[in-house]
């Protein structure tokens, strides 16, 4: 009987119907030169629907990013980037560094060098993430979790300074501060912020403090903090909004003068965006209560003005 040839080189059958697939489906591509194979580009949107890959996610801004850099076949096939979310991106976990603060440091070294070489976005993938010392932020940037139940941050908590400059703030979202030694967000005297579906829970200090500076909350919760939930400083107003917004369960240490919304000073401002109100916010706040202090706690209209009580009317 004649014995079949066989070559001990070639590649597994496997290898080769991945081989086959990938000649057919990825080939030269230059779009825009009216030469675009548009039969490809509906394949692999239909390929990566099927895969179940998170790229349309809005929370996975990240990995869209990478598959559309890989080939201008991806770069086709894959929907764009919000206008919000383009300029230069770094990520976390990162090779060269262990720890958050570790990039957040050499960001801002970059930053004072030439500004136009520093990221302005930080994309930190889904995980347990450790701060490694705290995460100070000195200029106008955006931050994107994987979702409050997905991106965690343990071991301090993030710092807001910079220069204040019209039209420019920092933008956080999608993410958890879990037990920060001091406050989950501080912001003192510098960039206007913004903080998105963000949990700030069983912070060492206050779960958000602001001092000199303009803040806005949008479907946040803080809780299980030690001292207040949302802290106003002098010369500072929080702006809290959003039907997930939560103060609870803080002011662990029972501190009398502390709330769960405490106002500081009589510059102080904390400002719910109709219909919020604080008995609606802020509950089971030990301490003090849920709400109070020397400033002023007011519930506002959908354009942003004081909704005041009055005992008469002024018609």
């Amino acid at each position: 009987m004649q014995k079949t040839k066989t070559n001990d080189n070639a590649p597994p059958p496997q290898r080769r119907r991945i081989d086959y697939l990938s000649s057919r489906l990825i080939v030269e591509c230059h779009p825009g030169d009216g030469q675009e194979p548009l039969h490809l580009f509906r394949w692999w949107k239909r390929i990566f629907e099927l895969l179940d890959l998170p790229l349309y996610d809005p929370n996975h801004h990240i990995d869209r990013t990478h598959f559309r850099c890989l080939c201008n076949m991806f770069h086709a096939s894959l929907k764009r980037m919000p206008k919000d979310l383009k300029g230069k991106f770094t990520q976390f976990p990162h090779p060269n560094h262990p720890s958050l603060a570790s990039l957040f440091r050499r960001c801002y070294e970059l930053y004072e060098i030439d500004p136009t070489k520093a990221p302005t976005i930080f994309f930190i993938k889904e995980g347990d993430h450790e701060a490694g010392g705290r995460m100070e932020i000195k200029y106008a940037m955006k931050i994107v979790g994987a979702g409050r139940d997905k991106t965690t941050i343990h071991g301090d908590g993030f710092r807001i300074e910079g220069t204040k400059e019209e039209g420019t703030e920092v933008d956080m979202q999608d993410m958890t501060i879990n037990g920060a030694s001091e406050s989950g967000l501080s912001a003192y005297n510098g960039l206007s912020w913004l903080c998105d579906s963000m949990t700030f829970t069983q912070c060492g200090q206050f779960g958000v403090w602001a001092k000199n500076t303009r803040g806005r909350l949008i479907n946040c919760v803080i809780t299980e903090c030690r001292l207040s939930g949302i802290a106003c400083g002098p010369k500072a107003l929080i702006e809290l909004e959003g039907a997930q917004t939560k103060v609870d369960g803080n002011v662990k240490s029972g501190n009398s003068y502390l709330y769960g919304l405490s106002t500081c000073d009589t510059s102080s401002r904390i400002h719910l965006l109709f219909p919020l109100t604080q008995e609606s916010v802020s509950t089971t706040n030990a301490g003090g209560g849920n709400y109070g202090g020397k400033g002023e706690i007011a519930i506002v209209d959908n354009d942003g003005n004081t909704i005041e009580s009055i005992n008469e009317s002024t018609e």
